[in-house]
């Protein structure tokens, strides 16, 4: 089936927004590492300094809806990508640490309204073009996060000097901005919007809005989501500080443990339509926590970087595909419009990869970081049982309907 010629290019700018999120969080991991000994942190202390990052996507979370809706998807993703990349460039020349708090702040903002306002557009790109075209988009954020955290640590690596490798980051965001990103959305309203019964319903709706955002499922998979999140946010930020602190691994090829996950994820990401058809929504959610659970054991209890390394591959694959399905499984909840209960379980479960981090460095000052990680297993075992229970009872709830 042959794609509009103008719809490919809407679907191309949609792409480039979801690769440079990808690109933008993913190109700091490696990085990190050498801030914490920039500055001799310990654990708790550079939680306290990742947790920066969490508060700055608190500010921006219940703003970005604003600033799509007030200017379109065009100029906040263009805005937030020339700002994050002025962060990257800045981090490796900081030698203040309550300046690196505020980089780091800027940067946490700039990540989530770039990402929510990339999903914004992608609706409006589905809606207008007809296509299902969101879980390819975010397999070009994973794409993003695999070419970003490794080219850096490629650099790094080669002894490419460290002080440069923010400038490598930004010439590519802007680069990837400039080529391909003309062809978002101007406005959140669609160009041909021939649903009139949509624009007039929606004010109608808002009076009673508020009754949904406390219905129990959707908190929950919010929380599950969350949990998944933190996941992915605990391989981006502290891969790399457990295969230095852990195994001895330099700096230089610290990053390569995030690497490890990014990859699997995106091969599996990628592919994830055909392998859930195959084997169906609720075993790929149980099968892919578990492959999880048993990544951060093989992580932690077999005492060589190769096991690490392979821990985090299998992390990646069970990773890929849980949160899609439990996004899926939120859409068929009844009582909930689909627009309300989606974005409230993104919106929950995103501060997972923000927040996640930080938490995770005041456990592992608490516990040490391999405790810690199984801590995040025994989290992870917590949704596999949880997306049990969901499945049996939609399912019990669609027959009695």
């Amino acid at each position: 089936m042959s794609i509009n010629p103008v719809h490919k290019k809407l679907i191309l700018s949609n792409r480039i927004a979801f690769l440079i999120a990808g690109f933008a969080i993913a190109a700091w991991a490696p990085m990190i590492p050498f801030v914490k000994e920039r500055f001799a942190l310990d654990e708790h202390s550079l939680g306290l300094l990742l947790l920066c990052v969490g508060i700055g996507s608190f500010v921006s979370m219940p703003t970005s809806g604003y600033f799509s809706s007030r200017f379109g998807c065009k100029i906040p993703i263009y805005g937030a990508t020339i700002l994050i990349s002025l962060c990257l460039i800045a981090i490796p020349f900081i030698n203040n640490l309550y300046l690196m708090a505020l980089v780091l702040f800027l940067m946490g903002i700039n990540a989530v309204l770039i990402d929510v306002v990339s999903n914004i557009n992608g609706a409006l790109v589905e809606q207008y073009t007809k296509l299902n075209i969101m879980s390819g988009l975010h397999g070009l954020y994973s794409v993003g996060g695999f070419l970003g955290s490794l080219s850096v640590t490629f650099l790094l690596s080669a002894n490419f000097p460290f002080i440069y490798s923010g400038i490598y980051a930004a010439v590519i965001l802007i680069a990837c901005l400039v080529l391909g990103g003309s062809n978002l959305f101007n406005t959140v309203h669609l160009p041909q919007d021939n649903d009139q019964e949509s624009a007039t319903k929606e004010p109608t709706q808002a009076q009673s809005k508020w009754s949904y955002y406390t219905n129990p499922t959707v908190i929950l998979i919010g929380l599950m989501c969350f949990i998944m999140f933190m996941t992915e946010g605990s391989m981006l930020d502290w891969s790399g500080v457990f295969l230095r602190t852990e195994h001895g691994i330099s700096l230089e090829h610290a990053g390569y443990g995030y690497a490890a996950f990014a990859i699997t994820m995106t091969i599996f990401r990628l592919t994830g339509d055909k392998i859930v058809s195959a084997f169906g929504r609720g075993r790929i959610i149980v099968l892919g926590t578990l492959c999880i659970v048993l990544g951060f054991v093989v992580a932690v209890v077999i005492p060589h970087y190769l096991a690490a390394f392979a821990g985090f591959a299998l992390i990646g694959v069970g990773a890929s595909n849980v949160v899609p399905q439990l996004v899926s499984i939120t859409a068929r909840i009844k009582e909930v419009p689909t627009h309300i209960s989606v974005t409230i379980v993104n919106t929950i479960g995103f501060t997972g990869i923000l927040v996640g981090p930080a938490l995770i460095g005041f456990l592992a000052h608490a516990i040490t970081l391999p405790y810690t990680y199984l801590v995040q297993a025994l989290g992870v075992l917590f949704v596999t049982i949880m997306s049990v229970i969901l499945i049996k009872s939609l399912k019990k709830n669609n027959h009695e309907h």
